[in-house]
């Protein structure tokens, strides 16, 4: 029984399937056949649209014919009236670019004579600078030379006063050296002079206390 019911399961759902397969089938058919209809459905209005327009073209066509001959008229003298005034505009222009021209160069040459002037200002300013730049050089170059001429000669009596207070030193140095040795050769004589007193002295006083000692070398 078990393998009559799995049959019986499989062939429903084999012929559940089929249905769906014919229902799809038959759903696309339906679907193709309404989709071809209406293709048709728009060729047939296309065409009428067609043949609407191309009487609606015929009809423009003849009044745009008819009314290109009315404005080939009024376009010929609009033409000429036009030509006119492009003439007229034309010679106005030129006039204006004449006016315009002459303004420019009017005013390029005054600003060229302007610039030339500023030049020449600068330059006069340029020389009057360098000549006071160079007065003020020269000037200062002399105050310098006459400072060091100044201190040349300062330096100069500070030399002779230098050497001359060191010929003055000298001097007294020697005058000093010179005092100092007869001072010298003074108490060197004067200290030989006492020591001979002295021991005159002594002997005086030796021989007369009658006593017949050696009398000692003086100190």
């Amino acid at each position: 029984w078990k393998k009559i019911e799995e049959t019986r399961k499989r062939a429903s759902e084999v012929m559940e399937l089929r249905k769906r397969n014919q229902d799809k089938f038959h759903a696309k058919e339906d679907f193709y056949k309404a989709k071809w209809e209406s293709i048709r459905e728009a060729q047939t209005q296309n065409a009428m649209a067609r043949d609407r327009a191309k009487a609606m073209r015929d009809q423009t066509r003849h009044g745009l014919l008819e009314h290109k001959h009315a404005n080939a008229r009024s376009t010929k003298e609009q033409s000429q009236q036009l030509l006119y005034q492009k003439k007229e505009r034309e010679a106005q222009e030129r006039q204006a670019n004449t006016e315009r021209s002459q303004y420019l160069k009017a005013r390029k040459d005054d600003a060229k004579r302007r610039a030339e002037d500023a030049r020449l200002a600068q330059m006069e300013k340029f020389r009057e600078d360098y000549e006071a730049r160079t007065a003020q050089e020269e000037l200062l170059r002399a105050r310098t030379e006459a400072l060091v001429a100044k201190m040349e000669r300062e330096e100069m009596e500070l030399i002779q006063r230098l050497q001359n207070t060191q010929t003055v030193q000298r001097s007294a140095y020697e005058e000093l050296d010179s005092a100092l040795g007869q001072t010298s050769k003074q108490l060197s004589s004067s200290h030989r002079q006492f020591g001979a007193g002295a021991r005159q002295a002594a002997g005086a006083s030796v021989g007369g206390s009658g006593v017949g000692e050696t009398p000692q070398p003086a100190a």
